[in-house]
């Protein structure tokens, strides 16, 4: 939600590149400064009640918008900008809020809305005339009324602003007849003042405000306008407006943050690259010892009594190690670096001489934290504020469903995670509990820049392992885990349950919704072999070696997949011996079958079998036959085991004779039930539809050259697009697949070549 800023202002300070507020400026006299700066009162901002104070579970910590940065921090509260840019002023007393409307630049290492106390300084660069209005506001309860200061901007007597402590500002001009000044305005029972600096090199350039404490304000600066030129940090008392101690950088050049107390001034270099750097401390008055440190690339610092606090600001969803996104301190006379935070993002100094973070640890989450030092007690961190946000990854739900049904959406499943953020390397392990088969993912979530719980997602095709076998039905078992790259945390384990399901295939032994094929070699050994089909290509191949069934099938001079014709949800297979008695095997569904069971005698005198396709439309696999005259018969499946079909009717009454080959195919044309092709001497294919009561229509040519194939084999639906496809192979052991249309007039697409199913050992039948 947009939010306007406080009456009388339109905008906020910004940075310049020199780390300065506002643009350049040409000087003004000492004396003339009285009259160049303008104090008024200025309007109320008004101020707010927090709809939701305080958790009752959460004790006194008060809540804080998700995504804030510590900008200042006061007496009686402290100040935020959040992901909206909106600057807030949070009440420790009771949560309550003063909004001052938005900023745009970045707070790390300035002053530029006001420090050490609860005055808030905010400023619109578009006043007329070429000034700068800056307004300063005391939001503790019975502060002064807020009054305004303007500042040239442009011509002889321009003004840049810097920063302000409590209620004085610090404001430069750039250099004159009387040198570069630096200037401290306030005021004092209503009446203005402007007091320069005195002390400062007159050949001060590019002077920045970089630290303070209550009664001090450090300015950095550079004594020329080379970036190589020296640089110095100088230490100005508020009370006389005097340098009191200046300190060279020497070859390290301009820190990247400085920190004051009343006792000790800190700064710290860090190298982007590297990580090598130094920290540099002083007892007020006295020189600086430097110290090497390591793990500092972009580092902030800041003093809390006797110690030293640093480290490099990084969102919790960024970052690549969790050392170097702590936040350390260290005693200020040397030692041993301990952790305060896991991670931070600002830092601010508080009136008392604690400091203020905005960061986490993994035992008490996101928020704001207190660091002080007890009676003789090293830092600790007290939370003060909280954003409601883990620091360590948590799992906040899933969706993953009950029951996955992958006859839907191409057989895909939609898997999701909501985590509290993505910067995560994620193992999603997926595992069949009959077989122990696993399919595992590693993925790489896009983190963004959001706040709050984001979606951790993985499309499962259906498929396993290394050769895209498709997976079996049945339960399975779901384990995701989730590794944070930056280390920040332990990582989250969660797991779950689901049960894959599919329509029974006429083709499917192993239960996995895929199509497999049967074959016999010389041996008189039974072989299964999974297929797996890749859509990019797209061609049917094996997934993974064939299997073996098991030997003595030698005595078969038929063997036919059946479909399911025994009541379960996986194909069975009928074989006929030399007798002529039919027998049915039965699948258990993991590749294997039942033991025989015999169906009846008499088959013998058949020459052909074609079984696996529903021809009723009663949603039961049926078995049509060719005899030695040519009539065309079918046995109707029952569902039975004991007796899987019922009496035999006659539904073509001759010619058939005239077909090598005559194969159950489903449903490839379109029509209401099961087709037949059926190929001829010449090696013409025909298809004949099935009408849905087991007879057929005229019959329609495929095409010619079907004579080069040894099998032609309806394996059901290959490809996974809901259509019948027909699997042939080569004398050479060649494979190759035709895609069913659902057209009557043209059935199949053009045919793809896959990789071989079988060795080019030979195979004497294949079903």
């Amino acid at each position: 939600m947009s939010k306007s800023p406080m009456p009388g202002t339109s905008g906020m300070f910004t940075k310049s590149t020199s780390g300065l507020s506002g643009k350049g400026a040409s000087g003004i006299s000492g004396r003339r400064l009285t009259t160049a700066v303008a104090v008024g009162l200025a309007m109320t901002a008004a101020v707010r009640d927090a709809a939701a104070v305080r958790d009752a579970a959460a004790g006194d910590v008060l809540p804080v918008e998700p995504g804030s940065e510590i900008v200042s921090a006061g007496a009686t509260g402290f100040l935020t900008t959040d992901a909206d840019a909106d600057v807030r002023w949070t009440r420790y007393a009771d949560g309550s809020t003063t909004e001052f409307g938005r900023d745009y630049g970045q707070f790390t290492d300035t002053l530029g809305h006001g420090s050490l106390s609860d005055v808030v300084v905010t400023g619109n660069s578009s006043m007329p005339a070429g000034y700068t209005r800056v307004t300063l506001t005391d939001t503790s309860p019975g502060g002064a009324a807020p009054y305004w200061i303007d500042l040239p901007r442009t011509g002889p007597f321009a003004y840049t602003y810097l920063g302000a402590v409590g209620s004085t500002v610090v404001a430069t001009t750039a250099a004159s007849d009387t040198g570069r000044a630096v200037h401290l305005l306030s005021r004092t029972d209503g009446v203005p003042s402007d007091r320069r600096v005195t002390g400062l090199d007159p050949a001060a350039y590019a002077v920045a405000a970089t630290a303070a404490d209550r009664n001090s304000v450090v300015l950095r600066y550079r004594t020329g306008t080379a970036y190589e030129a020296p640089a110095f940090l100088a230490v100005v008392d508020l009370a006389t407006a005097s340098v009191v101690e200046t300190h060279p950088l020497g070859a390290d050049g301009s820190p990247d943050s400085v920190a004051l107390s009343a006792t000790h001034l800190a700064w710290i270099h860090g190298d982007g690259t590297t990580g090598k750097g130094a920290l540099s401390v002083a007892r007020r008055g006295q020189q600086a010892t430097r110290t090497a440190v390591s793990g500092v690339y972009s580092p902030r610092v800041g003093l809390a009594g006797d110690q030293v606090v640093y480290g490099n600001p990084t969102r919790l969803i960024h970052g690549s190690d969790a050392a170097t996104m702590a936040l350390h301190t260290v005693p200020a006379s040397g030692g041993t670096p301990r952790r305060l935070l896991d991670h931070f993002t600002s830092l601010a100094p508080a009136p008392d001489g604690s400091l203020l973070a905005m960061g986490g640890t993994l035992a008490g989450g996101e928020g704001v934290h207190r660091i002080e030092a007890g009676a003789g007690a090293p830092l600790s961190a007290v939370l003060v504020a909280t954003t409601g946000e883990p620091t360590a990854v948590k799992l906040l739900g899933h969706n993953v469903p009950a029951v996955a049904d992958l006859d839907r959406n191409g057989g895909r499943l939609w898997l999701e995670w909501r985590l509290s953020r993505l910067n995560v390397e994620m193992t999603v392990t997926l595992r069949h509990t009959a077989t122990g088969a696993t399919d595992t993912a590693w993925l790489h979530p896009d983190n963004g820049d959001s706040h709050g719980p984001q979606r951790a997602n993985y499309s499962w095709d259906g498929m396993i392992g290394p050769n895209r076998a498709a997976a079996p039905n049945g339960a399975w078992t779901w384990e995701m885990k989730a590794v944070p790259l930056n280390g920040v945390g332990p990582a989250v384990v969660a797991t779950g349950s689901f049960t894959v399901t599919r329509k029974p295939a006429p083709h499917d032994f192993n239960d996995n919704g895929s199509p497999d094929l049967l074959a016999r070699d010389t041996a008189g050994r039974l072989w299964r072999a999974d297929t797996s089909f890749d859509p990019i290509n797209p061609w049917l191949s094996g997934a993974g070696e064939p299997a073996l069934v098991g030997g003595g099938w030698q005595i078969y001079n038929q063997i036919e997949a059946a479909g399911n014709l025994g009541g379960s949800s996986v194909g069975d297979l009928v074989a006929r011996d030399a007798a002529g008695v039919l027998w049915l095997y039965q699948g258990r569904g993991n590749g294997t079958f039942a033991g025989r069971v015999r169906v009846g005698g008499g088959w013998g005198a058949y020459t052909r079998l074609a079984g696996g396709s529903d021809l009723t439309g009663d949603g039961r696999a049926d078995l049509v036959a060719t005899d030695k005259a040519g009539a065309l018969w079918l046995h109707q499946g029952t569902g039975s085991t004991s007796a899987p079909f019922a009496a035999r009717r006659k539904v073509g009454l001759g010619g058939w004779q005239a077909f090598n080959q005559i194969t159950a195919v489903g449903n490839v044309a379109g029509g209401p039930a099961g087709d037949l092709v059926a190929r001829d001497t010449a090696g013409v294919l025909w298809l004949y539809q099935g009408r849905g009561d087991g007879t057929f229509t005229t019959r329609v040519k495929v095409g010619g050259g079907w004579g080069a194939y040894t099998h032609l084999v309806g394996i059901g639906d290959g490809n996974r697009d809901g259509r019948a496809d027909l699997w042939a192979s080569s004398p050479d052991g060649g494979s190759y697949f035709y895609q069913g249309t659902g057209n009557a007039r043209a059935p199949f697409r053009g045919r793809t070549a896959g990789t071989a199913l079988w060795p080019t050992s030979p195979y004497n039948h294949v079903s």
